[in-house]
């Protein structure tokens, strides 16, 4: 093996390394909708994936754990309250 080919080998895994984490955040993001649509006081919304996007919006710049979990209904209430 040559120094190209360790190089080559570096900027492969590299690519694959960045391909896991977008597949991490749709991973996030899909188990998040589905606790969000489970849980019954959401049906209160008229456009529910609306409010799941703002809601996920919120959680993902924050640095707490990125899960659905009700509270944030109440947290974020006034950015959602529209959609009611």
């Amino acid at each position: 093996m040559t120094v190209g080919d360790l190089i080559l080998e570096m900027q492969n895994w590299d690519q694959s390394k960045t391909n896991l984490s977008i597949e991490e955040r749709t991973y996030q993001w899909n188990n998040f909708v589905r606790a969000f649509f489970k849980d019954q006081a959401t049906a209160q919304y008229r456009y529910r994936l609306k409010v799941a996007s703002i809601l996920w919006k919120k959680v993902r710049i924050s640095k707490k754990s990125k899960i659905y979990h009700h509270d944030l209904l109440k947290k974020y209430d006034r950015e959602i309250k529209e959609y009611k």
